[in-house]
């Protein structure tokens, strides 16, 4: 069994921000196993000749002496409305394996694409990806994500985006929002804050 994962981009044969990738699972294994990592993330891999065009998604998943690879063609999905939903204790500080609870918030997205999770109040993530918010001038994205997402932590460090406190009463001073994870970036089309169901 592999209770943790990283889900990385490979763009035409090439692993874009490995580092990133690295720190985050030495962080993961060192708090799920109480020590340092007996190896590196990306050790002896190599991207399979069928996968070395196009955008590749690519699947790393990990118990505490073991990795399994998986790599699959990615097509970004097109998200044009988020259902707000709404929990209390779900944890998913790092990638974990078992998304049970998440894919049962997934579920009540009605007829939108996906959700916006909001955990004690205060705008977290998608079901899958975090999100930026764009005020007319600058990007926003949650400072209490349910997860720290290796392209928000990357966006935060070259002041691409900024961190703050939200709230769902905050929401209506946004013009729209994107969904950010590894395989998408800032380059694509902003979704309209009409496309927000309450």
């Amino acid at each position: 069994m592999y209770p943790l994962f990283e889900s990385l981009c490979v763009q035409d044969g090439q692993l874009l921000n490995p580092q990133w990738h690295e720190d985050r699972f030495q962080n993961a294994y060192l708090h799920r196993y109480g020590r340092p990592t007996p190896f590196d993330l990306l050790q002896g891999i190599q991207i399979p000749n069928e996968f070395a065009q196009g955008k590749v998604k690519l699947r790393i998943r990990y118990n505490h002496q073991d990795r399994n690879f998986h790599f699959e063609h990615y097509c970004i999905q097109k998200i044009q409305s988020l259902q707000l939903v709404y929990t209390e204790e779900l944890d998913y500080q790092y990638k974990y394996s078992q998304r049970e609870k998440l894919e049962a918030l997934f579920d009540q997205r009605g007829d939108c694409d996906d959700v916006l999770i909001v955990r004690n109040g205060w705008i977290t993530d998608s079901s899958y990806a975090n999100v930026v918010f764009f005020d007319g001038k600058d990007w926003w994205t949650p400072k209490n994500p349910l997860l720290e997402g290796t392209c928000r932590a990357r966006l935060l460090a070259q002041g691409i985006i900024k961190e703050t406190a939200l709230g769902v009463e905050d929401l209506k001073n946004f013009k729209g929002l994107k969904l950010v994870n590894a395989l998408r970036d800032m380059n694509q089309p902003m979704i309209s804050i009409n496309g927000l169901v309450y």
